[in-house]
């Protein structure tokens, strides 16, 4: 349980002992200080049902809000890796093409070396 919501629970558990402790020792008749009693209840019961609707639109919300977030981020760092793919991919294209022509330039003299060895 999060302190929030022990915050609320101790709130709302105070509120109405003290509400409750302030009626019984009210000066008033039995009947009246029942239907204190009862109308402090019902208010109580009204805030407690309008503090758990808003607490749980709340956590409704945290949850939307959290599961784009994670997308937002997941799909950046996706794109940027992608990126990075890409350009390490063009530099091994690039890496490979080199060394291509220059195995072809070893060959080259190579067999001109050995042609020069021949007529030597």
């Amino acid at each position: 349980m999060s302190s929030d919501s022990k915050l609320l629970i101790g709130l709302i558990v105070g509120a109405t002992a003290g509400a409750m402790a302030g009626l019984l020792f009210a000066p008033a008749p039995g009947k009246e200080t029942r239907e204190k009693i009862a109308d402090k209840a019902s208010d109580l019961k009204n805030d407690l049902d309008i503090k758990m609707k808003d607490l749980s639109d709340k956590i409704a919300n945290l949850e939307k809000e959290s599961i784009q977030d994670f997308k937002d981020k997941f799909y950046d760092v996706k794109g940027t890796v992608k990126k990075k793919y890409e350009h390490v991919a063009t530099k091994v294209k690039d890496l490979e093409k080199d060394l291509i022509h220059k195995m072809e330039d070893l060959k080259k003299k190579a067999n001109k070396m050995e042609k020069e060895a021949e007529h030597a």
